[in-house]
């Protein structure tokens, strides 16, 4: 390893991640083990980069160099972002899986027992079936999530990082509050929204920001589209600040004008909902515990509407195409998995009113040893223009 003081974290982070995946590949039984998530990547090394179109992949055996194996343009990232020392990077007239399977014979791993991330969205079907018959007497052994195991507790250096991506991401509903008006168009806002994440401290974001207003703001997953906004109308923030690719989300809900009544009632089971589900998290409690306490309290609308989604979702270090980590660890019905200290969610209630308006007002938090603390300061109501 180059020991660097200028990345991310400190050696000693790093040190302690590798040090967690070569545990847990003991556990699995391999030799060595082929990253391919970009979130795992930079988790392990800093590697950061948006060049998410070709392949990149990080070989840790259980002991000596990691290498990585990278397209060549991106082997500058290597250089300048990580602390890794040896690469085996490809020209674009290359076959990558055939400069893998090289670096693999080269460092003795060609005839060893390698774990892959076989549900990672950046090692395609296509590549294994080139890579696997390039080496014929290794043993490909399926060991996805092993990092994650690893990523589902946060370090004391990884909460400050999120602390400082939640000031990213107030800054911008900050920001974005303040050019709603009647009048302004959501591009406008979504401008402002930009600026004040970057002015707050942002990096680029993992994922676009949510920025909709009127019956659209209804629309899951909806963002801008040039539309006037009118007075009445409803506009719907959810904002992904992002710090070193750690993410902070959080949602809030602009009422242009005076609210309705309907607004009202939605802003006030929304925050109780809040309230419910704080109150049922802390360690040692099944998560599914947090998810029934909120959507109880959302059930009592007047609207029909139901907590169509979960009550929440994992949040820490995350790439495009999304800013959390549900994947590893979700707040949602039913589920037993257990509440853990440093364990990080974006807790969000939510309520729709059919066809009207989408009414969220959410928070990031972090499980203590006797209960949760939030991430963000921001007050948590329904903002009025």
């Amino acid at each position: 390893m180059k020991a660097r003081t200028d990345l991310a974290f400190s050696m000693g982070e790093y040190e302690r991640r590798l040090k967690g995946l070569r545990e847990r590949m003991v556990q699995r039984g391999v030799d060595a083990m082929l990253v391919t998530t970009p979130e795992n990547l930079h988790y392990l090394t800093g590697y950061e980069t948006q060049g998410l179109w070709y392949f990149a992949g990080l070989v840790v055996p259980l002991s000596g160099e990691p290498f990585m194996c990278t397209r060549a343009v991106e082997d500058t990232v290597v250089e300048s972002d990580t602390w890794i020392e040896v690469s085996r990077p490809f020209q674009d007239n290359q076959e990558p899986m055939a400069v893998l399977a090289a670096a693999l014979n080269e460092f003795g791993l060609a005839n060893k027992r390698i774990g892959y991330e076989r549900s990672s969205y950046f090692f395609r079907a296509s590549e294994q079936d080139q890579l696997f018959p390039r080496c014929p007497n290794a043993t490909f052994v399926d060991c996805s999530h092993i990092v994650e195991e690893g990523r589902v507790i946060k370090s004391e250096p990884e909460i400050a990082m999120m602390r400082r991506a939640a000031r990213a991401s107030e800054g911008g509903v900050r920001a974005g509050v303040a050019a709603v008006k009647a009048g302004a168009t959501e591009n406008e806002v979504a401008a402002e929204v930009y600026r004040g994440m970057l002015h707050a401290g942002g990096h680029y974001c993992s994922m676009q920001p949510f920025v909709v207003s009127g019956p659209r703001s209804f629309v899951s997953h909806a963002t801008w589209r040039g539309r006037t906004i009118e007075q009445g109308d409803c506009v719907f923030f959810e904002i992904g600040g992002t710090v070193h690719r750690y993410n902070a989300p959080m949602m809030r809900t602009i009422s242009v004008g005076e609210p309705s009544a309907d607004l009202r009632e939605a802003e006030k089971l929304v925050l109780e909902a809040m309230a419910a589900a704080e109150a049922a998290i802390k360690p040692g409690v099944p998560t599914g515990a947090a998810d029934a306490a909120g959507r109880k309290v959302i059930a009592r609308n007047r609207f029909g509407a139901t907590q169509y989604t979960r009550v929440g979702y994992g949040i820490g270090t995350a790439c495009t195409p999304g800013w959390g980590e549900g994947h590893i660890i979700d707040i949602k019905q039913g589920d037993t998995r257990l509440f853990q200290e440093n364990m990080c969610f974006h807790l969000i209630p939510f309520l729709q009113i059919p066809g009207k308006a989408a009414v969220g007002i959410s928070t990031g938090l972090r499980v203590t040893a006797t209960g949760c603390e939030p991430l963000h300061t921001l007050e948590r109501k329904l903002f009025v223009v």
